[in-house]
């Protein structure tokens, strides 16, 4: 009878999601905070074609970041089933930290590009 290898050095694939996550609901939670801070009146005299900023930011946020957060998630998901198979990483918080921060750097410098 021979003994399963030990799988004691791979890290936990559920918990290194959650930290992932974790890491889109604080982008999410972040964007939310920054509409709270926009004005929703419309400029005076601007007549019907005009919109508030928040409004703006709103169209901004399904039209452009709404689907940029959904591919960077597709990625993340693939670079953490990379990094849970392959890497010999043994921290949860580090393994869900490296597949989420990457993708949404990019996904972050390329919003703020247009």
């Amino acid at each position: 009878m021979t003994l399963a290898p030990s799988r004691t050095h791979l890290v936990d694939a559920r918990s290194s999601f959650l930290v992932l996550a974790g890491w889109y609901v604080a982008v999410v939670v972040s964007f939310g905070l920054f509409l709270s801070t926009l004005s929703g009146s419309v400029p005076a005299g601007c007549g019907e074609v005009c919109d508030s900023e928040r409004s703006r930011a709103l169209l901004f946020g399904l039209y452009v970041a709404t689907p940029a957060l959904f591919l960077a998630l597709l990625v993340s998901l693939a670079m953490l089933a990379v990094l849970v198979s392959r890497a010999r990483i043994r921290s949860s918080a580090v393994v869900g930290t490296l597949s989420a921060v990457l993708p949404l750097v990019v996904c972050g410098l390329l919003a703020v590009s247009l």
